[in-house]
C-alpha cells in the first residue's frame, strides 16, 4: 500500500509539471499570437502613411521577433506539443500571407 501512494505521488507530480510546461508555452504561443495580430495591424496602417502606426510598428516587431526566437528555440528542444506547433505555423502563414498582399 505504501508504495502504490509513492507511486500515486510521483504520477501526479509529472502530470503537474508537463501541465505548467504546456501552460507556459501555451501562454507564450497567446502572446505570440496577439504581437503579430497587432504587427498586422499596424503594418497595414503604416503602409497607408499612418504616422502613429509608422512609430509603434518597429518596437511591436522587436517583441514579435523575440516571441518567435524563443518559441523557435523551444521548437528545436521539442518542448511544444505537436498542436503548439501546428498553432505556430499557423500563425507564421498570416505574416506571409500579409507581406505577401
Amino acid at each position: 500500500m505504501q508504495i502504490n501512494n509513492k507511486t500515486a505521488v510521483l504520477d501526479n507530480t509529472t502530470e503537474r509539471n508537463e501541465n505548467f510546461i504546456d501552460n507556459k508555452w501555451g501562454n507564450q504561443l497567446i502572446d505570440y499570437k496577439n504581437y503579430v495580430k497587432e504587427c498586422i495591424k499596424h503594418y497595414k496602417k503604416a503602409q497607408k502613411g499612418n504616422e502613429v502606426s509608422l512609430a509603434i510598428f518597429p518596437y511591436m516587431k522587436v517583441k514579435w521577433d523575440a516571441l518567435n526566437d524563443l518559441l523557435t528555440a523551444a521548437t528545436k528542444k521539442n518542448l511544444l506539443t505537436e498542436k503548439q506547433i501546428k498553432k505556430i505555423i499557423k500563425i507564421q502563414s498570416k505574416i506571409v500571407n500579409t507581406s505577401a498582399e
